[in-house]
Parts: structure tokens; C-alpha cells; sequence
């Protein structure tokens, strides 16, 4: 299992404590993020692989073995939580957008080839904002063949084009959004022979 901007390492320990047996890869950029998801694997006596890099450009760490799970948890604007972090606000410009949604595509587009087929990546912000969410995916769906959405939503999700959104509300949940992204294994399975000779 891969961790994509695993830091501050909270993802990393739930996925060791739901999967015991799993290998785990903690990625993130920073050197000193890493210190914080060692700090914390330590603190609930979990280990993981821990490797420094950008989900962006893979070919400086990967070592071509593939993933059978990906959890990108994707750098964003961070909308979402404004009610719990209101300095949110003061800290983001219009003009941040789209540098981010090019980064959230670029990460997609990275580690899609590190999935193994029949595997699944996760993808998820905490964000309301529909350029970094279901059109993001919907557009990723779009220039990918092998890529469904198999994201499980309740009946009264709100309606987006693809995964998941949680909005915000009174005395519930900050907005968050996430989706479950299946690789289609190879056509060949399902080829018909032709049986003309």
C-alpha cells in the first residue's frame, strides 16, 4: 500500500492497524514531514517503509514494483474545514486554485501507473470545491481507460459527478471529499476467440 503525502502519519498508522499484514510506503516531499509520521508509527509501535519524494514524479523513487493500494490524500485549498480552521481563509487566494488542481491531476496521472490492475486508489481532500473533487476525477475518468469510479455513496449524497461528497453541516462532519478508483484489469480476459481457421 502506498501513502501518497503521508505526513502528518495518522493515515499511515489506520491503514497498519486495519491491515496488520500490510506492507505500507509512507511518501511525502518534506524530509522533516517524515520525521512526524516516524514520531507517530513509533508512538503506536507500527513500521512502515518511509521514502522521501513527489507523488508527481515517481521515476526518482519508485521501485517498479507495483502498488495494490494507492491513498492520495491530496494537497488542496483545504475549504472544507474552515468552521474548524477559519484562518483557512486568510491564508488562500483565488489565484491558488488552479496550481492546485494541476497538481492534484499531475499526482493522479503519476501514480496511476503504479497500481497494480484488479487495485485501488483512493483519493481524497478536504475540500467543498468541485474543480478539486468530482470534476477533478471526472476528468481523470475521462483520459483514462482503465479507471471506474467504485465509490460507495449513501442515497442522500449530495449529487456530484463522480465519488463522494461530504458537505458541511451543523453539528456534523467538516465538507470532505473523497473516491474509490478501480483499475480495470486487462481487456483479454474478457476476448472472444474468433474460431474461424
Amino acid at each position: 500500500v502506498l501513502d501518497a503525502c503521508a505526513a502528518p502519519g495518522g493515515k499511515t498508522g489506520q491503514i497498519l492497524e486495519a491491515f496488520p499484514g500490510a506492507r505500507v510506503t509512507a511518501l511525502d516531499l518534506s524530509a522533516r514531514r517524515l520525521d512526524r509520521v516516524r514520531d507517530a508509527l513509533r508512538r503506536i509501535g507500527a513500521e512502515a517503509e518511509l521514502v522521501q519524494g513527489d507523488a508527481a514524479e515517481p521515476a526518482a523513487w519508485w521501485d517498479g514494483e507495483p502498488f495494490d493500494a494507492i491513498l492520495l490524500d491530496a494537497p488542496c485549498s483545504a475549504s472544507g474545514i474552515l468552521r474548524r480552521q477559519p484562518d483557512v481563509k486568510w491564508h488562500r487566494r483565488r489565484t491558488d486554485l488552479p496550481p492546485l488542481v494541476d497538481l492534484q491531476a499531475r499526482m493522479l496521472d503519476a501514480l496511476w501507473p503504479l497500481l497494480r490492475p484488479g487495485g485501488r486508489l483512493v483519493y481524497a481532500t478536504c475540500s467543498v470545491l468541485r474543480d478539486e473533487n468530482d470534476r477533478q476525477i471526472a476528468d481523470f475518468l475521462a483520459r483514462t481507460d482503465d479507471a471506474e469510479d467504485r465509490t460507495e455513496r449513501p442515497s442522500d449524497a449530495a449529487p456530484v459527478a463522480a465519488g463522494w461528497q461530504l458537505l458541511t453541516r451543523d453539528n456534523g462532519p467538516d465538507g470532505f471529499y473523497l473516491a474509490c478508483l478501480h483499475k480495470r484489469k486487462a481487456a483479454d480476459d474478457n476476448k472472444v476467440t474468433d474460431q474461424r481457421s
